[in-house]
């Protein structure tokens, strides 16, 4: 076990909790971009510097296109129904799980702590992609799906060449264009109260409301 794998590991599972968690949609897509900056680190050995900087670039650029969305408008969005300390405990939990069983079937060429740090974003994404009622929640959910399939990926094949971290890094730059491309819409289209702008108890901003061209929204889970 490394010390600087495992703390690695953790600040990127404490992003995922805090973008799953938070209710302001500017901190839920800076727990994101944590996550998607530090998870390149959790490998063994570590990719070349340039490719941390491609990286790097991509991360931000895949939280900024949403963020361009979120902060012209009312930022709140539903957060996580079953709080934080619950969302901690699952993303411990899968953790655990995913540490623990490294190296059955056959021994990893990476390390444990990715495998680890990728079935707990897996765990977390599971609510919002189910449950999620807004854009935001569902893409971050998408996003952290993704993240945990490709850290699997690490623990049990090793470091990703170059060529597919520029791979990874262009997809999730996409995802993120995905996602404020849907907000962006959704804002123009006057149902953003169901997309980005749910105050997480159930209400809308009452400046959609007061929009007489507003259509009638559909909740549903």
């Amino acid at each position: 076990m490394s010390p600087a794998l495992l703390a690695a590991a953790a600040v990127v599972i404490a992003g995922g909790v805090i973008c799953l968690s938070a209710r302001d949609a500017r901190l839920a897509l800076a727990g994101l971009g944590a996550t998607l900056l530090v998870a390149p680190l959790i490998a063994d050995p570590l990719p070349d510097p340039i490719v941390l900087a491609a990286r790097a670039v991509a991360a931000a650029l895949a939280v900024y296109l949403p963020w361009i969305v979120v902060r012209d408008s009312v930022p709140a969005i539903r957060g996580s129904l079953l709080g934080w300390p619950v969302e901690a405990l699952v993303a411990a939990a899968a953790f655990v799980i995913g540490f623990g069983t490294a190296g059955l079937g056959g021994a990893p060429l990476g390390p444990a702590e990715a495998q680890g740090a990728g079935f707990a974003l897996v765990a977390l994404s599971v609510g919002p992609i189910v449950f999620g009622r807004d854009i935001v929640r569902l893409g971050s959910g998408a996003v952290l799906l993704v993240g945990g399939t490709l850290l699997v990926r690490v623990g049990l094949a090793g470091t990703p060449s170059a060529l597919e971290q520029l791979v990874t890094g262009v997809l999730f730059v996409g995802l993120g264009g995905a996602v404020a491309f849907l907000a962006a819409n959704a804002v123009a289209a006057g149902s953003a109260g169901g997309a980005i702008l749910d105050d997480g108890a159930g209400g809308q901003d009452p400046r959609l409301d007061a929009r007489p061209d507003r259509p009638t929204q559909v909740r549903g889970r």
